[in-house]
Formats: C-alpha cells, structure tokens, sequence
C-alpha cells in the first residue's frame, strides 16, 4: 500500500536517511561518546540520534521505535533486552526521597552507558527530585514488550523468549520479565486504561514528559492495547487473558475519548482529566492502529484531514502535539516550544496514514511537505527531534524517530 500510495522512490529514499541516522545513534560495547564515558554494559546500545552527546543513554523507547523493519538485527535486539531486564527494579519497591516510587518491576526511561537504570526522565541515576512524575513513566513496559515481540519477530522461534535472564538475585525467563513489567502499570481495573493518579504523579509518555496530565490517559492505553496483543501472540497459555484486555482497552477508549465534534467528526482527547485536549499524535496512531470500529476511525481521520487542510496541524511535514492555538493546560515547556506548540516528525507516519483512510491525495502531500523538509534541511542537520519553522528553531540534528519510525509506520502491514 505504502509504496502505491507514497512512491517507492520515496519511500527507498527515507528507508536510507533513516538507516543513515539510525547508524549513527550507535554505540559499541566498549566504544563510548566524547565527554560522557564508555558503553560498558556488554552490548551494544543506540542513542536516540545521531548527536549522541545530546542525550546519551539508552531510551527504551527510542530504542523500540528503531524496531521494525531491517534497521536493526536480532543480535542486538537480544542485547538490548538484556541491558532493560539487569537494569530493571525487580521484586521490591524502591521509596526515593522527595516522595518519589519505584514499583517493583518498573523498566527505566533510560539506561546510562554504565548500565545504571535512570526511572525518571530529565535525570540519570540520581533519578531527580519529581518535577517529572513521583512513579516512572507509564510507557515504557509497554515499548519493553513491544521489543521482546520484535525479537520473536526476528528470531522465528521462542529460544530466547525461554531463556533466564538474571537481575540482582532474581531469574526469570525474557518472556516472564516481559509480563511483570506489563503488569507493573497502575490502571483502572474496570476499563484496562492507564492511569496516571493527581497526587501519585506520573508522565503518561515519554514525547509528553514536560506536560502533565490526570485521569486515564489515551497515549499509554493505545500501547497497553498494543503490548497486550503483542503478549498474547508470545504467551499461548495466557493468550485469552490478554485478548480480554485487548477487548477491553478497545471499548474503553471509545467511551472515554471519543467526543463528537460534529455529524462526521470525532476527536479523542488525550485524558480524562487534567490534558482533556484535542491529542493528535494519539488521534493519528489510533486509526493507524486500527483499534476501535471504522465508524469511529472515519470521523477521527475527517477531524485530522479538516485540521490538517485548515494548516492547523503541521509544519514542513511535522506535526504539533495539538491544534494551533492550543497550549497543554499544565506543561513546563514554554509555548510553541517543544511538546507545547512545536512540530515533530516522530508522528508523521501515523497521521499519512490516519488521512490516507478518507484521503489518499492529502496523506500524499503530507508525505511531500514532510520529505521536501528533509531534503532542504538535510545541510543544517535534518531530521531534528522537533522545529518551529515560524520562529527559526530546528533541535536536536540527526533524531532518529523523526525519520526510523516513520518509515517504519508507513510501511507496517
């Protein structure tokens, strides 16, 4: 469909910038990044871009979103998951000062080249003072999942998935860390959704870390949806277990996130309490995903298409958080400003393909804007983590979701 649709000499284009980022956000086993240390965690480990100084350390989650397609192999894949599960909590809850807790099981946002677990973001192994949350971010475990299944994806067989993995005193098979760190996240029992608590604070994903929200949270429950089935494709004695919550996560969403915005509109907010904003980098990769029923999707892909012709929504290809004019009601970072009003490519593969479902011809100028963005900024250090071409900012050269997931998103099946 992808290459129908967008050009398979396009696509063959981002598939090389992406490899080409990718690539360089690598850092070998005993190699290390200037001015920060060696990797000595006996893998080897990729940072989320290419200027590695910029955040060097292992994110779960940029790690996952590398995974997919061919951009990294088996091997490492395997070496990856050994770095999360030594560097996870493990049985015994963790009571930081400040009021901050690590529950048992908990997967770090990120892992320094030492192998040391940093729970929290905008820290490393001090874990901070809680300006990012009192409880780890609700994401994690879920793209922790999302990378043992790409594994099994890779690997063709469930040796691995078998296979005991130590932390601290503590053995268990890849397959059972993988269950007690989906576990591990506080949700509402009644609906499978992810919560994050007003006063047990959390951040719900790590692209809204500087932005806090309340209530259950759309972001984190779309990945439990996700990691859910993953686990029910991995663990065939419990796959009905995990197919209920996949049942349940899907209903839920609908009546906790959808709000009619006109006869053939719908938008999904990005929590029920604190953040109950228009979400459109949830909204993209809910139809994306294809979770609730195509009714729904329909009205959620018109509301985007509408924005999105309205130029509401993007900029040379990336994409805000929420529509122009709108700003998180509680968020640290300053307007039109990284998760507050700048533009991401991270979320553009998603949002190609939620208007390719009412819109073929739109979702291919989206593609266009985005890959001329690349092309024409590529000697100023494109991709960047995120822009605002309005006010000249253009951060963080040489990220690698901008373009790895992406790619990745458009070609998935």
């Amino acid at each position: 469909m992808a290459s129908q649709l967008l050009g398979s000499a396009d696509l063959a284009e981002l598939h090389n910038i992406a490899k080409t980022t990718i690539d360089a956000s690598l850092v070998r086993s005993g190699a290390g990044i200037t001015g920060v240390g060696v990797n000595s965690t006996g893998h080897d480990v990729r940072v989320p871009g290419g200027t590695q100084n910029y955040y060097p350390a292992f994110w779960i989650r940029d790690a996952a979103m590398m995974l997919g397609t061919d951009f990294v192999s088996q091997k490492e894949t395997e070496g990856w998951i050994k770095v999360v599960i030594a560097a996870m909590s493990g049985s015994t809850e963790r009571r930081l000062e400040h009021s901050m807790v690590i529950p048992p099981y908990s997967v770090p946002d990120h892992v320094t080249l030492k192998g040391e677990g940093c729970f929290y973001p905008g820290a490393y192994a001090e874990q901070g003072v809680g300006d990012y949350g009192l409880l780890p971010p609700a994401d994690d475990a879920f793209y922790f999942v999302g990378m043992v299944a790409e594994q099994r994806r890779l690997a063709g067989n469930d040796k691995f998935l078998a296979s005991p993995l130590q932390n601290g005193s503590e053995a268990m098979s890849v397959l059972a860390w993988a269950e007690k760190a989906f576990e591990g996240v506080a949700v509402d029992p009644a609906t499978g959704l992810v919560v994050c608590d007003p006063v047990q604070t959390r951040v719900d994903w790590g692209f809204c870390d500087s932005v806090r929200k309340t209530g259950s949270c759309l972001m984190p429950s779309l990945l439990r949806w996700r990691a859910a089935g993953q686990l029910a494709g991995l663990d065939k004695k419990q796959a009905s277990t995990y197919r209920e919550i996949v049942t349940r996560i899907a209903a839920s969403l609908r009546s906790s996130f959808l709000k009619q915005v006109a006869t053939d509109e719908a938008m999904l907010v990005s929590a029920t309490g604190l953040g109950q904003q228009d979400d459109i980098w949830a909204s993209a990769f809910t139809v994306s995903l294809g979770v609730l029923p195509k009714e729904d999707s329909t009205k959620i892909a018109e509301h985007l298409l509408r924005l999105y012709k309205a130029g509401k929504i993007t900029a040379e290809g990336q994409v805000r958080h929420l529509p122009v004019g709108e700003y998180w009601r509680s968020a640290t970072s300053g307007k039109d400003t990284y998760q507050n009003g700048g533009y991401w490519g991270t979320p553009t593969g998603w949002l190609v393909r939620a208007l390719a479902t009412v819109d073929r011809a739109a979702a291919r100028q989206l593609f266009g804007e985005y890959m001329l963005h690349l092309r024409q900024m590529k000697a100023k250090g494109a991709p960047f983590e995120w822009c605002n071409p309005a006010t000249g900012q253009f951060v963080n050269a040489q990220y690698a979701s901008t373009v790895g997931l992406v790619y990745t998103a458009l070609v998935a099946k």
